[in-house]
């Protein structure tokens, strides 16, 4: 109305220099005018409105809807019908406008809850929290994500009333306990929506979708204002988009716990190559000192007699020899069992130099030569550490020293002091050194070194484990471990260098 009392007025002060068909012109801009800026029914108004008015004022005999001209019936019938065309044409774009701005939004949302559900690292329960709290945020509704966390099985169990963990976040309508379990698990079992604008359960207060159009394992659940408000029902591209929103949370959430899944069984799978592994190696290393010992046995027995007590006290020492063989290779294998990341070590406060001591009264007790020093500086402090691994630890590497490191040319030397990071730990013997390659090498599990004359060299006797069960055990204390070749100008041979953190008493070890 606005817009035609304008042009009429301009068509007023135009009148007495212009013809009739260039004041209809007038009243065109103004039928465009108001179709650009006003709802479509406005618009169609304002052309009723601008004919009429040109009608009345303007085209003889005026002051009245009567026309007498034929080229007057003309000239409004063209403007009523490009007006009104003219009104339906801008009324699409503007829709079309709209609805490709929505669809934008729309987009952008889907690629934000994409990044988000990337950038989250916490499983699938972590992803779905994720989710469930990007929803409450973005579509200002309380929201929660349901996730079978306990796989396809639960699901088949009619008997369980809500096989579904919940994962909820409170959105602008603020109390998020209003969640309904039941139709989550409805949704899931049945794999189509409900709620609000659905055909199923269409009077609660929600909308509830399912992951996945077959065999979901979850769902997206969202609280909506009262069921009595036509604005709380979402229409048709809401739902849509919606829908892709739960499916795009329900292809992270399953691809997380796939991901988790094939991490477990390749850890599983690991741990039983493994463990077969190992049971090979000992099936295969355990006849050698068995042998031994049957041997020595069936002599002492059968030829006791005969024998002088030379002969009887070195097949003695050979059965001793031969059980702290196997003693120490079942050690190894009982530590490499139990040091796993579910197992914590029960730390202490313990003197290093003590469990050095002990270390080194059990390698004399064993072997005979060479001679086993022990240098500890003064003062050392107290490391925080489980002492029968560290002990575990010392006894594989003074006994990789006394076995490989010639004894006949020099002793073997244990030292401890401090170093830049905490404390160190090092076995120094005058042997033939490490073998060719990588000395990191020396430390995989199952590896036995070779020396170049095909004798193993510092390396474990029988399965591989002991360089490797001392590396894991000074891992898990949070040091370090490095095998390291002696120049001929300082002697030779090898040298195992620990390095240990130091802790102020009451600090947290993870």
């Amino acid at each position: 109305m606005v817009l035609s009392a304008a042009a009429t007025a301009i068509n007023v002060w135009l009148d007495t220099h212009m013809s009739v068909a260039a004041l209809t012109m007038v009243y065109l801009l103004a039928v465009v005018a108001a179709a650009a800026t006003l709802p479509r029914w406005a618009g169609l108004l304002a052309a009723v409105c601008c004919v009429s008015a040109l009608n009345y004022f303007f085209v003889p005999p005026r002051h009245t809807f009567h026309v007498d001209d034929a080229e007057y019936l003309l000239v409004l019938g063209t403007l009523l019908g490009v007006s009104l065309v003219l009104s339906g044409l801008i009324a699409r774009l503007r829709q079309r406008g709209a609805l490709a701005e929505t669809r934008r939004l729309h987009t952008a949302q889907l690629l934000d809850l994409t990044a988000h559900l990337a950038d989250c690292h916490r499983g699938a329960d972590g992803m779905a929290q994720t989710a469930a709290q990007w929803m409450a945020d973005n579509l200002a509704l309380p929201c929660a994500v349901f996730v079978d966390l306990n796989g396809p099985a639960a699901m088949a169990n009619p008997a369980s009333l809500t096989p579904l963990t919940c994962f909820g976040a409170p959105g602008a309508l603020g109390d998020a306990t209003l969640f309904h379990p039941r139709s989550a698990v409805w949704a899931v079992e049945n794999s189509r929506p409900l709620g609000l604008g659905c055909t199923d359960w269409p009077d609660l207060p929600l909308w509830c979708a399912p992951f996945a159009r077959h065999a979901p394992t979850g769902a997206v659940q969202l609280l909506l204002p009262s069921r009595h408000l036509p604005a709380s029902v979402p229409d048709h591209a809401t739902q849509a988009h919606w829908l892709a929103l739960v499916r795009q949370i329900g292809l992270c959430v399953e691809r997380e716990r796939a991901a988790a899944l094939a991490r477990t069984a390749q850890t599983h799978a690991h741990s039983e190559a493994m463990r077969n592994t190992l049971l090979s190696s000992l099936a295969h290393d355990l006849r050698t000192p068995l042998a031994g010992i049957m041997g020595s046995a069936s002599t002492l027995r059968e030829q006791q007699a005969s024998l002088t007590p030379a002969q009887r006290d070195s097949l003695l020492r050979n059965l001793e020899d031969l059980a702290r063989d196997m003693t120490l290779m079942a050690d190894n294998t009982l530590q490499w069992a139990r040091l796993s990341p579910q197992n914590l070590l029960q730390l202490q406060w313990e003197s290093l130099e003590e469990i050095l001591g002990e270390a080194v009264t059990r390698a004399r007790r064993r072997w005979q030569t060479p001679l086993i020093e022990l240098r500890v500086v003064r003062d050392l402090p107290p490391v925080q550490a489980e002492a029968l691994l560290l002990l575990q630890v010392m006894a594989n590497l003074l006994d990789n020293a006394a076995r490989y490191g010639q004894p006949a040319r020099g002793r073997i030397m244990l030292q401890a002091g401090r170093s830049r990071e905490g404390v160190f730990i090092a076995v120094r013997d005058h042997g033939p050194g490490l073998p060719p390659g990588e000395p990191g090498a020396l430390f995989e599990r199952f590896r036995q070194g070779q020396a170049p004359s095909g004798d193993r060299s510092a390396a474990y006797h029988g399965t591989g484990l002991g360089l490797s069960i001392c590396q894991t055990i000074v891992q898990a204390h949070g040091g370090r471990m490095e095998a390291r070749r002696c120049t001929a100008e300082s002697g030779g041979g090898a040298e195992f260098y620990i390095e240990l953190p130091l802790r102020t008493p009451g600090a947290e070890v993870n």
